[in-house]
């Protein structure tokens, strides 16, 4: 998956957790995987919890575009 895609799909994700829509876990923890810190603390939340886990991972894609 390319970073911009990775960040679509995180925008996308969180835009829907916004409008309450139903987000499994396990698309979120993909989501995450890159980063095992916010992998981890995604295993402990649900729901509207996952958004800012979701936020830090598009910030670190944006600001370390290499990785």
């Amino acid at each position: 998956m390319t970073q911009n895609h990775h960040v679509a799909l995180i925008s996308e994700t969180i835009r829907a957790l916004q409008r309450g829509a139903p987000i499994t876990k396990e698309l979120v923890l993909i989501l995450l995987k890159p980063w095992p810190d916010l992998y981890r603390n995604a295993i402990a939340r649900e729901g509207e919890d996952w958004i800012n886990l979701l936020q830090a991972a598009a910030a670190r894609i944006e600001l370390d575009p290499d990785d």
